[in-house]
Parts: C-alpha cells; sequence; structure tokens
C-alpha cells in the first residue's frame, strides 16, 4: 500500500519447518538507515534486530538489507518488518508491511498413526451414521406401506400406478419353424 512505498520486503509469508534457514529481504535508498524488527501477531512488543547473533544474520548490501535466520525454531513465530533506525527509541510503531513468519513441526511416527487412526475412526462412524440414515426412513416407509395394505386390503392410489406391463409368458410363445428363404429353394433373389 502507500506505506510501503519507500521499502519494499520479500516474501511477504513464509511457513517453514523447524530447523530450516530462512531468509528475507528487505529493498531500500538507504540500507544503513534501516533495520529489522520483529513483533507478534497478539503482542505490542517491538524488538530490534539490528546485529548478527549466532542465531541469525543481517548483512547490508548497496540497496538491500538481508536478513537469515540459520534454524528456525517455534519461538521465531511472528512479523518480521524492515524499517528505519531507532523506531523503539521514539516510540513509534514499524508500516504495515511486514512478513510473517510460521513455524511448522516435523511429525513422527506415533503422531501419523494416530491422526490416521483417528481419520480411520470417523470414516466408520460417518458409514454407520450414513447407513442408519438411509435404512430407517426406508424401514418406516416399507413399514407404513404394509400396514396401509393390511388395514385397507387394497393397494394404496401412489403404488397403483406402479402395474407391470403385461408381457408373454413362456407358454404363449410360438414354436420357432424353420422357413427357408426364397433363394435357396431356387429362385434367384432378383426374380419376382
Amino acid at each position: 500500500g502507500g506505506g510501503c512505498s519507500v521499502v519494499q520486503q520479500h516474501p511477504r509469508y513464509i511457513a517453514a519447518k523447524k530447523n530450516m534457514p530462512v531468509h528475507f529481504i528487505c529493498y531500500s535508498q538507504e540500507p544503513h538507515n534501516m533495520q529489522w524488527y520483529k513483533t507478534s501477531e497478539d503482542s505490542d512488543e517491538l524488538y530490534e534486530l539490528d546485529h548478527s547473533t549466532s542465531r541469525y544474520s543481517i548483512e547490508r548490501k548497496h540497496n538491500l538489507i538481508n536478513f537469515t535466520i540459520f534454524r528456525i525454531k517455534y519461538e521465531d513465530n511472528g512479523i518480521y518488518v524492515c524499517d528505519s533506525k531507532n523506531l523503539t527509541a521514539e516510540k513509534k510503531w514499524p508500516r504495515l508491511c511486514g512478513t510473517e513468519l510460521r513455524v511448522m513441526g516435523h511429525s513422527n511416527i506415533q503422531q501419523i498413526q494416530s491422526r490416521n487412526t483417528l481419520k480411520d475412526a470417523i470414516i466408520i462412524i460417518q458409514s454407520i451414521l450414513l447407513v442408519i440414515f438411509i435404512s430407517v426412513p426406508m424401514l418406516l416407509f416399507l413399514d407404513k406401506v404394509s400396514d396401509s395394505i393390511s388395514s385397507t386390503g387394497a393397494v394404496p392410489s401412489f403404488i397403483t400406478g406402479l402395474e407391470v406391463e403385461q408381457m408373454a409368458t413362456y407358454e404363449d410363445i410360438t414354436p420357432f419353424r424353420d422357413v427357408k428363404a426364397k433363394w435357396t429353394v431356387g429362385e434367384h433373389p432378383g426374380e419376382e
């Protein structure tokens, strides 16, 4: 937006697994007057990240500041913002442009198996409920139809239109006669 025109930051969102390295890049005309800050979504605190440490490095070049965290941890979750130096001393808040970092965990075999077991249980419960919700109304409907037929002795009006079409039975079929075609008897098919 308009508040980000002085500084361009890349990327805007990173989701990475724990212990992986991540890189943030800030493009600015005056990289020596800029620095990195970290804040959380639910926090009003702003942490300055101005000097390299054993966990991260800050490298200033011609028109950019590269911020690298070597091995991310869960406590690295947050929003990283590149803005002018001394914001905390001046009690200012950085611009709304930043990069959100989400640290994802590794799943072990036991966690994966427990998730699969839970999924299987949910599928079985859904199948049972589906059978119940389909079969119970059908059984109630059939019970209602049979009660209607047995009490009145007549077929209900909604079933009368479902009569089976009259078809010939096996006894009604005439025996097949082997009739020879005219041209097999000696006549030519072109003659009439």
